[in-house]
């Protein structure tokens, strides 16, 4: 498939309008992807004086065996909210789609649809279509039925499960890993399952070498930026 769609993918190179939004809204599938996949990003629009909103779009319960389902809802949702602080996040909506069983539902669609449509946002971030996790495909699907019916935006796709096979923007923040890494530490109780740190900033090491700095001693985010009509055509594209 990425074969197919790879011309499709080069013709989009960086907007000149890059970060400049002033709302902007994230597509977290999971409470966490916020943070492990752009937090350093998010931050920046922090500082300039966004206004950041994070939607989670299911509840996590499949997080943690160790937790009771119901339990590990609550858990996740309160450390979304921790990290949220940390990061700069200024709203939280929880769609509460059970983890693992999201779908482009009439529910899940209607929902998005309407979020959307009361936030106007400049910009939407979510997990890229390749990511290789079952919900955060189905994030971008949800999004492709929703987008005739939303005002045009700027799609941000951000890596978590699968690095980025192709991006058009990468991101310094080295000025922000402190806080990046302080926000995914409110996770603890995914950190109980993997070390999201160290996976995730050492993918930020390797991603700052494409920015020319050869040490590695740098920290970038990366992200395939397009118009949101553009991004709804590479999900045709990849027979979407």
């Amino acid at each position: 498939m990425l074969f197919d769609i790879y011309p499709t993918l080069r013709t989009y190179n960086r907007p000149d309008n890059m970060l400049a939004e002033r709302k902007i809204v994230i597509l977290a599938p999971h409470p966490d992807d916020e943070v492990i996949g752009c937090g350093g990003t998010i931050h920046m629009y922090h500082l300039k004086k966004a206004d950041i909103t994070a939607v989670f779009l299911t509840d996590g319960r499949k997080g943690n065996e160790r937790y009771k389902e119901e339990e590990l809802v609550v858990i996740r949702r309160e450390e979304a909210k921790k990290a949220a602080a940390i990061i700069g996040i200024n709203r939280l909506i929880f769609m509460d789609n059970r983890d693992s069983e999201l779908s482009h539902s009439s529910k899940a669609f209607s929902e998005l649809t309407s979020i959307l449509n009361e936030i106007k946002p400049g910009a939407v971030f979510l997990p890229f279509f390749m990511d290789s996790h079952p919900d955060h495909s189905a994030a971008n699907l949800i999004l492709y039925k929703s987008e005739r019916l939303l005002p045009s935006f700027m799609c941000y796709a951000y890596p978590v499960w699968t690095p980025l096979p192709f991006f058009n923007l990468n991101v310094d923040i080295t000025p922000y890993v402190d806080i990046k890494k302080k926000s995914i530490e409110q996770y603890q109780s995914q950190m109980e399952t993997y070390n999201y740190i160290d996976a995730s900033l050492g993918l930020s090491r390797y991603y700052s070498i494409h920015e020319g700095n050869r040490k590695g001693d740098d920290w970038s985010e990366v992200l395939f930026v397009c118009k949101s009509t553009e991004y709804m055509r590479v999900l045709k594209a990849a027979g979407w």
